[in-house]
């Protein structure tokens, strides 16, 4: 008999362990209405002519200090200061950057604006859960929240580097800006792996480089706009997706070959894109 009651309030001890914290749903109602207020800014920013980029900087200056805010009042999270948030703030903060520069270039209509801005917003609300679910890296939505981040990461990169070609940056300022924004996003992927802090730093750096490489030898091929932007993304893809799989001790012949696989389609995609001038 007292060893059925002893089972029993075990059993209790790890169904409660279990549930989810109230008070981590209703921080996390914040999400939602700092998206809100993101597409606001954005579609302020896009309205205004001519265009006024302090409105989208001062919008993406209040997503990081409102991500910084969700991130802190974590309930089971240790983040206190900068330096603990400041890893979790690169994706939110620069997909709300790539996305508005990206809106801006397009051609949007009357009737395609609001779409495009409840669609940036709610990119923006994936990234926000993401992050906020991936503070606890053994919580029950880590990996849906890493699996939104990795998306939402390339999707970026990609807007970032479209943004580059059609807003016909010089070399020097485009290579750069291309190179830090890799590093930057480099830095949300590898925290995945949970490898040593300055070690990651490193290969993100590394990365960076590359890219920015990449970014000055497309000066010299005839390749503009989202197909050159595609290039850059590959690149991106295939080097962060192999120094994760190193830094983690998973990399073997079948992920290599997977990446290459998938980089050789994307390549294939950009060469029948630029035969058939469809860039």
């Amino acid at each position: 008999m007292t060893q059925t009651t002893l089972d029993q309030s075990a059993r209790r001890e790890s169904n409660l362990s279990n549930t989810i914290d109230l008070r981590d749903v209703a921080r996390s109602t914040y999400i939602p209405l700092l998206s809100v207020v993101y597409g606001l800014g954005l579609a302020l920013f896009l309205a205004v002519e001519p265009t006024r980029p302090w409105i989208l900087l001062a919008v993406v200056a209040l997503v990081g200090l409102g991500t910084d805010g969700i991130l802190r009042s974590h309930p089971r999270g240790q983040l206190r200061g900068v330096a603990d948030t400041a890893p979790f703030l690169f994706v939110p903060v620069l997909l709300a950057l790539a996305n508005g520069l990206f809106l801006e270039e397009v051609e949007l209509t009357y009737w395609t604006t609001a779409p495009a801005v409840v669609g940036a917003s709610v990119l923006l609300a994936g990234a926000l859960y993401g992050e906020y679910v991936s503070v606890l890296s053994h919580g029950p939505s880590y990996a849906l929240g890493r699996f939104l981040l990795n998306v939402l990461t390339y999707l970026g990169a990609f807007a970032f580097f479209a943004v580059i070609y059609s807003f016909d940056i010089e070399l020097v300022p485009s290579a750069f800006a291309a190179g830090l924004f890799s590093l930057l996003l480099a830095v949300e992927v590898f925290r995945e792996g949970e490898v040593d802090a300055y070690r990651a730093l490193v290969f993100s750096a590394a990365i960076g480089v590359v890219v920015a490489e990449a970014r000055w030898a497309l000066y010299f091929i005839p390749l503009e706009g989202f197909l050159a932007a595609v290039l850059l993304l590959l690149v991106f893809y295939m080097a962060t997706g192999l120094i994760q799989h190193h830094l983690t001790g998973h990399l073997n012949r079948t992920i290599a070959a997977e990446f290459s696989l998938v980089t050789g389609v994307g390549l294939a995609v950009v060469i029948i894109g630029r035969v058939f001038s469809l860039g």
